[in-house]
């Protein structure tokens, strides 16, 4: 199962290692096989391939995570109020359904050795690539990217430390950019932004 392949250049082992669960002891295989690799395949062909294609095969840092790792800081009664919260880490969690929703968090050895900017790297993601919500960090080179049949809010958002100075949130690209700053963009692309 985990030597599946999904797209050219990676296979479900790829995604499965969490050292968080592995530091707690908590098994991180998919409940959902079949969900999981269709989430998978549509991650790596959709996403992770153009951008191997681009800028050389990334680090993945944070693939898929089961719901009993997602979970194990929850208390009894969080659990019990949110079933189905969203976390698109958890590939087959039905937050929206059988539709898929994933995320993935890469490093990109491009970025990384300053042969690319994050903000060139981030464009290319954003203006290419069918992204429903990327999220950078101010003092981190790791981008966590969400695919999702469902929502296609194609937003980037820059995290900060207020303790630091920094802004909490930054909206570098979201609704107000592809409809207003960038009017002339594919109309592909403005067909799948959100009205939120």
């Amino acid at each position: 199962f985990t030597r599946t392949r999904l797209s050219k250049n990676f296979i479900l082992r790829d995604f499965l290692y969490s050292s968080d669960s592995d530091f707690r002891g908590i098994c991180n295989m998919p409940k959902d096989r079949e969900i999981v690799i269709r989430a998978g395949k549509k991650l790596c062909t959709e996403i992770l391939e153009p951008i191997t294609e681009k800028f050389g095969k990334p680090f993945i840092t944070f693939g898929y995570q089961s719901k009993e790792g997602i979970e194990a800081d929850w208390s009894p009664a969080k659990r019990k109020e949110n079933p189905r919260s969203s976390s698109p880490h958890q590939w087959d969690r039905p937050s929206y359904g059988k539709h898929i929703y994933c995320r993935v968090d890469i490093l990109p050895a491009c970025v990384e050795d300053g042969e690319v900017s994050k903000s060139e790297f981030g464009k290319f993601l954003m203006y290419n690539l069918d992204i429903d919500l990327l999220m950078t960090f101010k003092r981190s080179n790791v981008f966590c990217i969400t695919y999702s049949e469902y929502l296609r809010r194609r937003i980037w958002v820059d995290w900060g430390s207020p303790s630091k100075g920094e802004p909490k949130r930054e909206d570098i690209i979201g609704t107000e950019f592809w409809r207003n700053i960038y009017p002339n963009v594919d109309a592909r692309l403005k067909m799948t932004t959100c009205a939120r």
